[in-house]
């Protein structure tokens, strides 16, 4: 264990430990896709930096999944130009550096998909290239890419292929210099073909790496780290090969013909030529040998042992892969299938370590969606098995096989989820060509179902209880529920949001006791915060920045992810955020969606497993991760409405059994929904899917949410964002968000429902029963009834088990080297500013750049690599400087109550560029823009700040801003497209009679502010 469980709760301030075990992780997740010419690494030679995004190191996505404020993200020219193992031109980072200020960073208008997803490349002479050849060994050529929500990607230009001026860049580049590296600094993967055009003797896929990903690229770059990553997808020469193709980003429905044949499952089976980079591929500066110790099989278990030996020069880590080929028999398969996959430790050359894998051929098993063999089952066909290990799906050797001479059933079910609507899927016939078949369709009737599977309602009581009651076990969570009355019941469903003053400022949602009622019950009220890479408050507080999922997948590692998922758990804790709304868990289809960055994998294995150490690192911190999205949200274009029609089968091995993975070996307590309809049923009111499949089949033990302001629908019937009826129906418990509960604030049809009979007592008494179980478990619990907190008992297992001595083990203080006396260096610290303007140590471990400005050391132990740096600077500070305000710009708001003080545009204290107003509006016109005015309150009290604005945005944005009284955050509003007209919204401020600074901060742009009133509330 590391030395997390010492680390003070409650805080409210970043976790140091966690943001610097961040740039641990992005080292393991940088990807060597080639390496020619030993060009890398680059230390000991000189290197010209190309390409404007140098400047700009894109750390997430945008949306819901990357807005994590944080106070630094060092970009990869910063990491790179005093590093001690680099030599940076000087006269080419100059040029872009001087262009840069003129050419500024273009972040749209600061709203959700307003960004470009490339920004525009600097235009260089030939000559300036050609010169700047003459005096360097190599250049690095930077692209970036960011991606996000509510946009998917296109194939064009500035998004999966390279713009014209990126490609006369590297024309020009590679025309001049023997070596060059390209690094992409991506979130989706993006077209390659400038590798067959251009001599490339070097490609680094940097993903999103989080705050300090940049330097973990620099650590990568200089050897200081051996690459390990591998890719979580297959990298293909064309988009017109991948079997999604023209289905992909169609509106009002896409139809899954590819099947179960997803990423290398389709291509190793049908199209290997189609193939740049196989799935699991990914280089290293050493070599690795993988020989079969032993192979073992009984029944359907197979074990077997690989002794991995480092045969190379440098250090590093390999990952070992398993995969099955099985029978085609009669349902068909995918040539190949990962079974299992582990990655060694830090291996010194000739080092060698013994992996055992233990896995079930059962979890791979084919379900029988059409009754070729038994409908509605799992079952392993019988035939020849082969199992293979390499260190990608090409490069696996046969080790060993065994036959089953009768097919096996390994789970019988009912059928779910089967389509409406008829069509052909892609069925392999006996000697791999592509066939189709017709897709079973839907029999059993879906609302029979439901009244079949009725259950009797609790007995109601009028008894004053409360749920502490129950947590002192003196009475039974039956016997409270029985006590809420029909509105409470129903107000518990309506989670509050975004930026809900009842929990911590500028998160997600508020959910359990946010009515008075509900709260005097002692119902706590639980806090959920986006997203999957850190904690999103959009009141501006600072928080840990973490790489992507992608980017995560692609370290292969699921113990130090599991340690990372600690971290940011208790940095959760520090801020009271019981929930975070991630992984985000979809399987990548396509490369063109624009949340594919947030996702882990191709692979639902590799997916689940991610995931699951996800979960369990933050349930070792005593929080919470919510599966997302369940299910098929594969795509953002129409994301509200676009149906995924596809076969029952492919919905059970591929698009739910990552979150099958999760819930059963993780335990998973939470899940939001998916906003599409799957096979006509949207996915936040079905009950197939949220009660028969993850309550009944998975043993799902927890709460299920909808995405924020989904629809749900009955039968065969239009989608509706009020028809929570149909959501409490279907075991869906929470709807997320309303701006209030008790008033009903979205017209939801559940109390009409109620009253019409078509929503019975029982089915909220479910649903209730979900919510409460699971917070009572929750922190928010123990921080309303005054209790120590004590860890849930979670029940973790493995879908295969790895032996190996694969123990993550963080660096510690008695294991760095001496640099001096008094250096105190905390477990994972990476940034620490020394007072002294020299460094002096005779470690080699100790790299000195040649001012001694800053230095890098390198810390092995015997199972992993630390990398730290240490400045010879003084830390820089964020502290504003309260100046006194000059009693000509007060604004006098009179004590008196219900008296309206209008803030005059003319009147602002101050203001930045990315305000402009005239004497009627005031035009907000980029992110992080504000504006402040001194006010002279004159009694104390609640006052209300009554906005009128509009914002142009589209009807998923959020459009958060934060009002700060004295550098204090008071309030965080949270708007979504109000359709380009004028509205009213409200803050509610208690404040002490005196001078002021009220301050306005936006980080977001596009809106237009028509008239601000302070009120004294009476």
């Amino acid at each position: 264990m590391s030395k997390t469980n010492q680390i003070p709760l409650m805080n409210h301030e970043p976790l140091k430990e966690l943001s610097d075990f961040t740039r641990k992780v992005a080292g393991e997740t940088v990807l060597l896709l080639k390496n020619e010419n030993n060009v890398l690494p680059i230390h000991h030679k000189k290197v010209a930096v190309f390409g404007r995004i140098q400047t700009h190191y894109y750390k997430s996505g945008t949306g819901s999944g990357g807005l994590v404020n944080v106070k630094d993200v060092p970009s990869i020219i910063e990491s790179l130009y005093d590093h001690p193992l680099t030599q940076i031109d000087q006269r080419v980072y100059s040029h872009y550096q001087s262009w840069i200020e003129k050419n500024p960073y273009d972040a749209g208008n600061g709203q959700w998909a307003s960004e470009p997803w490339a920004q525009e490349e600097m235009v260089l002479d030939d000559q300036f290239v050609e010169m700047s050849a003459k005096s360097n060994d190599c250049a690095i050529v930077i692209f970036g890419r960011t991606a996000g929500e509510d946009k998917d990607c296109f194939n064009g230009e500035g998004s999966y292929l390279l713009s014209q001026l990126e490609e006369k860049l590297l024309k020009q580049v590679t025309t001049y210099y023997k070596q060059v590296v390209v690094v992409l600094n991506i979130g989706n993967m993006i077209d390659l073909g400038f590798l067959d055009k251009y001599k490339i003797d070097g490609l680094l896929i940097a993903w999103h790496g989080g705050m300090y990903g940049a330097h973990a690229l620099t650590d990568c770059l200089t050897g200081l780290v051996t690459p390990s990553a591998k890719l979580p997808m297959t990298v293909v020469k064309n988009l017109k090969d991948i079997p999604s193709n023209d289905q992909f980003g169609q509106p009002h429905e896409s139809i899954y013909t590819e099947d179960i044949y997803v990423g290398y499952r389709y291509f190793e089976t049908f199209n290997q030529d189609a193939v740049r980079y196989p799935f699991g591929y990914g280089l290293s500066y050493t070599k690795f040998s993988i020989k079969n110790q032993t192979f073992e099989v009984n029944g359907t278990q197979v074990k077997l042992s690989v002794r991995v030996q480092n045969i190379g020069k440098f250090s590093g880590k390999e990952v070992i892969q398993v995969y099955a080929k099985m029978p085609q028999g009669i349902l068909g398969k995918p040539a190949k299938v990962l079974t299992a996959f582990s990655k060694t430790v830090y291996l010194s050359p000739n080092a060698a370590e013994l992996i055992t894998f233990n896995f079930d051929l059962k979890d791979f098993a084919s379900y029988d969606d059409l009754g070729q063999i038994k409908k509605s089952a799992y079952i392993l066909e019988k035939g020849l098995y082969q199992i293979y290990v390499g260190s990608d799906v090409r490069s696996i050797k046969l080790i060993g096989s065994f036959r089953l001479n009768d097919d096996i059933i390994t789970q019988s079910l009912t059928e779910k989820m089967a389509p409406l609507k008829a069509f052909n899927r892609l069925k392999p016939t006996k000697d791999l060509r592509i066939n189709y078949e017709a897709v079973p369709l839907r029999t059993l009737d879906y609302n029979n179902n439901i009244k079949n599977e009725m259950v009797e309602a609790l007995t109601q009581s009028d008894d004053n209880y409360n749920l502490f009651d129950v947590y002192k076990k003196n009475i039974s969570m039956d016997t409270f529920i029985g006590t809420l009355s029909v509105d409470d019941m129903i107000e518990l469903s309506r989670g509050e949001g975004m930026s809900s003053p009842k929990v911590t400022a500028g998160t997600a949602a508020a959910f359990g006791g946010v009515t008075t009622n509900l709260l005097n019950k002692g119902i706590p009220i639980s806090c959920a915060a986006d997203g999957p890479s850190g904690i999103r408050m959009d009141s501006g507080a600072y928080a840990s920045s973490l790489p992507s999922g992608t980017a995560l997948a692609s370290s292969f590692n699921l113990n130090m992810v599991e340690e990372l998922y600690l971290l940011l758990g208790t940095e959760m804790r520090g801020y009271a955020v019981d929930t975070l709304l991630g992984p985000g868990m979809n399987i990548q289809r396509h490369p063109l969606n624009g949340r594919n960055f947030e996702y882990f994998s191709e692979d639902p294995l590799l997916t689940g497993m991610m995931a699951s150490s996800y979960v369990k690192g933050l349930h070792k911190a005593g929080v919470d991760g919510t599966l997302k999205h369940l299910a098929c949200n594969n795509q953002e274009t129409d994301r509200f409405n676009v149906d995924a029609i596809v076969s029952e089968r492919a919905l059970r091995e591929i698009y739910l059994k990552g979150f099958e993975i999760a819930v059963k070996y993780a335990d998973a307590k939470a899940i939001m929904t998916s906003y599409n309809p799957v096979n006509g049923l949207w996915s936040a009111s079905n009950y197939e899917l949220t009660k028969n499949i993850l309550r009944d089949e998975w043993g799902f033990n927890g709460v299920v949410m909808t995405d924020w302001w989904a629809k749900m629908n009955d039968y065969q019937q239009k989608g509706s964002k009020s028809n929570t009826k149909a959501m409490i129906i279907s075991q869906n418990d929470l709807y997320m968000v309303v701006s209030d509960s008790k008033s009903n604030s979205s017209q939801d049809n559940a109390k009409a429902a109620f009253n019409e009979n078509l929503l019975t007592l029982a089915q909220l008494q479910t649903t209730t029963r979900h919510i409460l179980d699971y917070l009572i478990h929750t922190p928010a619990f123990y921080r309303l009834h005054r209790i120590d907190f004590k860890l849930r008992d979670y029940q973790h297992s493995t879908i295969f088990d790895t032996q190996s001595n694969m123990v993550f083990e963080p660096a510690i203080l008695d294991k760095l080297p001496l640099i001096n006396e008094t250096l105190s260096i905390a477990p994972y610290q990476t940034h620490i500013h020394l007072s002294d303007d020299k460094i002096v140590s005779n470690n080699k471990d100790l790299i000195l750049n040649k001012n001694a400005t800053r230095a890098c050391i390198k810390v092995q132990t015997t199972t992993d690599l630390t990398v730290y740096d240490i400045f010879a600077s003084k830390p820089m500070t964020n502290v504003e400087d309260l100046k006194p305000i000059d009693h000509n710009h007060l604004i006098d708001i009179s004590g008196n109550n219900w008296d309206k003080v209008n803030l005059e545009f003319n009147q602002l204290l101050s203001k930045n560029e990315s305000i402009r107003y005239d004497n009627d509006l005031i035009y907000i016109i980029d992110a992080k823009a504000t504006f402040e005015y001194g006010l002279m309150i004159q009694k104390p009290g609640k006052y209300i700040f009554e906005i009128e604005i509009k914002v142009d945005a589209t009807e998923l944005a959020q459009v958060p801003f934060s009002i700060f009284v004295d550098n204090i955050h008071k309030a965080t509003l949270t708007l979504r497209t109000t359709n380009n007209t004028f509205i009213l919204t409200k803050a509610f401020i208690i404040m002490d009679a005196g001078i002021h600074r009220m301050k306005f901060k936006f980080n977001q742009g596009g809106m237009i502010i028509k008239t601000i009133h302070v009120i004294k509330h009476g």
